[in-house]
């Protein structure tokens, strides 16, 4: 069995461009996380991740809380992103909303699993970790559903 994780903030939520989402992070306010706006077509998405499901992939989701989030913050945090991904990316078979800057590679249930983040340097641990060329770049969302379509294409 083999998996595909999606990090959420940046990567198919649109968190930075929530008016003041830094500020109201750390004034332990949630409503960024549940302002968001989708960052891709989720339509597309889900049917691409419906296609990877069909072929034996579990779809999962590694996220991080807030940046020194209290244990109440972090714990709201957590509800608002389930909430989140009810509302706009229900095929998700595994959901883990983590510790700030916890190794998302020490996280996956399934090893050698392929991650998609926005961040490089999640993705280069990822990839050290795992010793493959398992990562897709989110950083531009416009080339994201090309990506995961190729990628598709590739394990089908």
């Amino acid at each position: 069995m083999n998996a595909i994780y999606f990090d959420m903030d940046g990567t198919i939520a649109d968190l930075y461009n929530v008016n003041n989402w830094l500020e109201k992070l750390q004034a332990s306010d949630v409503t960024p996380y549940q302002d968001a706006a989708p960052l891709v077509d989720m339509r597309e998405l889900l049917d691409i991740c419906e296609k990877f499901a069909a072929l034996g992939f579990v779809i999962g989701v590694i996220s991080w809380t807030a940046k020194n989030g209290t244990k109440e913050y972090n714990k709201a945090v957590r509800a608002a992103k389930k909430a989140w991904l009810d509302a706009h990316f229900p095929c998700v078979d595994e959901l883990h909303v983590v510790k700030y800057g916890t190794p998302k590679h020490r996280t996956a249930k399934i090893k050698g699993a392929i991650l998609v983040d926005d961040n490089a340097d999640v993705r280069k641990a990822w990839e050290r970790y795992t010793e493959e060329n398992c990562t897709v770049d989110a950083s531009n969302p416009r080339d994201l559903l090309k990506n995961l379509q190729n990628l598709l294409d590739k394990v089908a």
